[in-house]
């Protein structure tokens, strides 16, 4: 192959991580693509197969890796989404890393900027995404996992329209932290978030109006976020109960 530079190093799974990640990233291996063997591997690094798993289990753990198992099987590379980027700060939440007080301080400095330059970008292509979005917080919910996709649809929507795709990738991210507290520590959801709340950022998105579609997301999120950072309390506790 020649892709690679044998590992001389004490922390040598690691380095054959970085090298392996690298490779991904620049596009050596594309998505969809199947890793060399470990036998491959181990003779391109010249360290030993338990090395070699090392680096490949951390790779499966990044999400840059999918292991299959039968004929056929080995380790194959995944489309990178975005929803890597949500499950890593999931991960961070889970752990108590980050708490919920500083997600809702970012969502209120990064939202309203998202919103405003939705109202900006919008054009008549996104007019059917954003209406279909808002008119499903009033169809009737067939579950709770249901009625938080429907709630955070206009969010997603706006994320998408904004034309940035790093805000997208924290917006995403942040949501889906909000939806594990509310999946698991609201007893009444309705008390918390309901149907056409984002009728009026909606309605200055499609008007044009940027600083007023700001000044509404922030009006919206400072409400949610008093109640959701207590809520954050309730989870804490539950969770240590679980796992007790």
């Amino acid at each position: 192959m020649g892709f690679f530079i044998p590992i001389k190093t004490s922390r040598a799974s690691e380095d054959v991580f970085s090298q392996l990640k690298g490779a991904i990233l620049s596009g050596k291996f594309q998505s969809g693509s199947k890793l060399p063997s470990e036998r491959e591997l181990t003779a391109e690094f010249q360290v030993s197969r338990g090395v070699i798993r090392e680096a490949i289990r951390m790779l499966e753990l990044s999400g840059f890796l999918a292991i299959r198992q039968g004929h056929g099987g080995g380790a194959y590379v995944t489309d990178l989404t975005l929803s890597h980027v949500g499950n890593a700060f999931l991960d961070l939440f889970q752990t108590n890393t980050l708490s919920m007080a500083e997600v809702s301080q970012v969502r209120l400095f990064i939202e309203p900027e998202v919103a405003r330059l939705a109202a900006l970008n919008f054009n008549p292509s996104h007019l059917k995404r954003i209406e279909e979005a808002e008119a499903g917080e009033y169809i009737e919910f067939k579950s709770l996992t249901d009625r938080i996709a429907r709630l955070t649809a206009v969010h997603k929507v706006l994320a998408d329209i904004c034309g940035n795709l790093f805000f997208e990738a924290i917006v995403r991210s942040m949501l889906k932290i909000t939806a594990e507290v509310v999946m698991n520590a609201v007893p009444d959801p309705d008390s918390l978030h309901g149907s056409g709340d984002h009728r009026a950022v909606v309605d200055a998105v499609k008007a044009g109006d940027a600083p007023r579609a700001a000044a509404e997301m922030a009006l919206h999120l400072r409400g949610f976020s008093t109640e959701i950072v207590e809520l954050e309390k309730v989870y804490r506790r539950k969770i240590a109960r679980e796992s007790s």
